[in-house]
């Protein structure tokens, strides 16, 4: 089980939680099952997009030094 999965399943929990017995009842499980896909999909692009910002700012900074060092400094 992944951390995503985990936080995801910790998430719907709690949404769960949230509901009375009537609203769960009214709920097919399947779409816990979804929610928990959902929230998991949203955590993976989110990762995803803080991975590509950071990866460019280390490009920036490789970058950077090697024009300081190909001028000298």
């Amino acid at each position: 089980m992944t951390n995503e999965h985990t936080h995801a399943e910790k998430i719907v929990a709690h949404f769960k939680e949230l509901l009375s017995d009537e609203e769960l009842r009214c709920i097919d499980p399947g779409h816990f099952d979804e929610l928990a896909l959902m929230i998991e999909a949203a955590i993976d692009a989110s990762v995803l997009d803080a991975q590509e910002r950071t990866a460019d700012k280390i490009m920036q900074l490789a970058n950077d030094v090697r024009n300081l060092a190909e001028r000298g400094h």
